[in-house]
């Protein structure tokens, strides 16, 4: 949804660009931010489940299933490139138009991978970094210092 040609959003980017680059910093950061509203408050969600079912060691299971899925995306991501290169290659060898137009669509779809690849990126750095932070506090506490968080 936003990152497709087909869409709204995309082509309001695009025109954003005719008043300025600064309109268009303003208007892409905007759209950043509100693509990321829903998946920031499913990943607090887990982070509050899993703390209230197990505490750190649930924020930890909850870490740990994201990173199995590490392979995945890190196969997802590649998809972008390796589409952007074929439709560099279709126009430096002056294929047929319409041979652009198909890799233009492919390269639409590896962005799309790329940015879901990346908030899967993100989404386990995050519960990782608090599972560390959690274990931090706890080996603190138990060399003696107190530490409330």
């Amino acid at each position: 949804y936003y990152t497709s040609f087909s869409y709204r959003l995309v082509v309001e980017v695009s025109e954003s660009c005719r008043t300025g680059a600064a309109t268009n910093i303003i208007f892409g950061l905007a759209l950043g931010y509100k693509s990321v509203v829903l998946p920031v408050f499913i990943l607090a969600g887990i982070i509050f489940g899993s703390h209230r079912l197990a505490g750190m060691y649930g924020i930890s299971l909850a870490a740990l299933g994201m990173l199995a899925t590490l392979a995945t995306c890190l196969t997802i991501d590649v998809y972008g490139p390796v589409c952007d290169n074929a439709g560099g290659i279709a126009e430096m060898c002056e294929l047929h138009p319409s041979v652009r137009e198909k890799t233009d669509a492919l390269d639409a779809a590896g962005n799309t991978t790329a940015a879901i690849g990346k908030g899967f990126a993100i989404g386990s750095a995050c519960l990782v970094g608090l599972a560390l932070f959690g274990a931090f506090v706890t080996r603190l506490n138990d060399t003696g210092a107190k530490v409330t968080v």
